[in-house]
């Protein structure tokens, strides 16, 4: 991979008024001409993102969102876009400007990102000049209010967040500033240190790798998950092989000694499992990111469900990316196939993808969630706390087909500790 994926990122949102200079100080941070700038209150509509790296946060992605105060026709609409970032991103910066009061409209989203436990930046954009509509040009403010004053006149801004910065945004001066207090702020729900093969893989391991190559495969390339374990693979100084599913015994035979594990695509579980003799662990793709991403014992103790579900029971199919769909697509194909197989006729199924995902679940009997690689660490965690706390059974793609091929025990035995501990 050239660059490090968007749902391994840590993401920043941008927050205020319309007016308030958040994209001018995207633009001053990023040193690029990311967000569309002018004093036409509302320019910024939708979300717009932007990739980079901040030391020694690392890789983030910026996202600048449209001001809170928008009241045009739409804005109703944005401001449903904005709250859907704020339970994405893992930090924020809050934009208010030194002439301008902060408004009941302020405290609200500044209380919600504090409600959501996301760590507040709060950076101050200190205006030195205002336009003279009458003469139009700029004139400078008399009696100008500096960043430090305007917070200790409104002390309430103190207590939701965690870093003040200050600076006039139309100027580069405080660029390495801004950057370096954003960096040394602590994200919510990132991976950190963690990794997908953490406790698994030591140096010297051989891993096979069954990676089938259908109809659904990407042409040219293998898929995110794949190709995120090699590179563990390697980076824990261990042998990577990779092989189809009918060359998995082959392979095996080839070596001198038994892998220290198989870790095949859940599409392929049951005939892999047939070939993997059972003296060798075995897992999927799918499961190493249920464990990577989210909580491995919530999805497992979902399974159970299927046991209960009978003709008309509604179960929500919901896929974290957009691809195209093909003939055999897994989540509107095969698993609805694979559930018919086994008995479970006449479900209502419904399906959503990318950032799409209901705030009510209750009304489902179960949600079948895919392995979630391209989704952040916290949007995962949401979604499966949005599930437990309404009370309905979640899964996920690889502990499914685990499930009803029989094989789910052997699936996660690698994990077993962590998911009763």
């Amino acid at each position: 991979m050239e660059q490090t994926p968007k749902a391994n990122r840590v993401h920043i949102g941008f927050f205020g008024r319309c007016n308030a200079g958040k994209s001018t100080l995207i633009n001053m941070l990023t040193d690029q001409s990311v967000s569309l700038v002018s004093e036409v209150a509302g320019t910024t509509t939708d979300p717009v993102s932007k990739s980079m790296e901040i030391l020694p946060l690392g890789p983030v992605v910026i996202t600048d969102t449209a001001g809170i105060d928008d009241t045009t026709e739409l804005g109703t609409l944005r401001m449903e876009k904005t709250e859907e970032v704020v339970k994405k991103i893992n930090l924020a910066v809050y934009v208010l400007r030194t002439d301008e009061e902060p408004t009941t409209d302020d405290m609200h989203w500044l209380g919600l990102l504090k409600q959501n436990n996301v760590p507040i930046a709060l950076f101050i954009n200190e205006i030195n000049a205002e336009i003279d509509k009458e003469n139009n040009k700029e004139k400078n403010i008399e009696n100008k209010i500096d960043a430090s004053t305007y917070v200790e006149t409104h002390k309430g801004l103190s207590d939701l967040a965690t870093v003040i910065g200050s600076a006039d945004f139309t100027s580069k001066v405080k660029r390495l500033e801004l950057l370096d207090l954003l960096g040394g702020l602590t994200p919510l729900d990132v991976e950190g240190d963690q990794t997908l093969l953490q406790g698994l893989v030591e140096e010297g391991d051989t891993i096979i790798l069954v990676c089938p190559i259908d109809s659904a495969a990407p042409k040219g390339r293998l898929i995110l998950p794949q190709v995120q374990t090699i590179r563990e693979i390697l980076d824990y100084k261990g042998l990577a092989l990779v092989c189809q599913t009918e060359e998995l015994p082959a392979m095996i035979n080839s070596l001198k000694y038994p892998p220290k594990m198989v870790i095949c695509d859940s599409q392929a579980f049951d005939r892999v499992d047939e070939l993997t003799p059972d003296t060798i662990p075995l897992t999927s793709f799918s499961i190493l990111m249920a464990r990577f991403k989210g909580k491995l014992q919530d999805l497992v103790a979902g399974v159970e469900a299927i046991k209960t579900l009978k003709p008309g029971s509604k179960v929500l199919i919901s896929e974290g990316c957009t691809h195209r769909r093909q003939c055999d697509d897994i989540g509107t194909v095969k698993i609805p196939n694979l559930l018919k197989k086994q008995g479970h006729t006449d479900l209502q199924l419904e399906f959503t993808s990318g950032g799409a995902f209901p705030k009510d679940v209750s009304q489902y009997d179960l949600i079948i969630h895919c392995g979630a690689c391209m989704l952040t660490r916290r949007e995962v965690l949401r979604r499966i706390e949005c599930a437990v706390v309404q009370g309905t059974p979640i899964v996920n793609y690889g502990v499914l087909i685990a499930a009803l091929h029989g094989i789910l025990e052997r699936a996660i035995s690698p994990f077993i500790d962590e998911i009763k501990g």
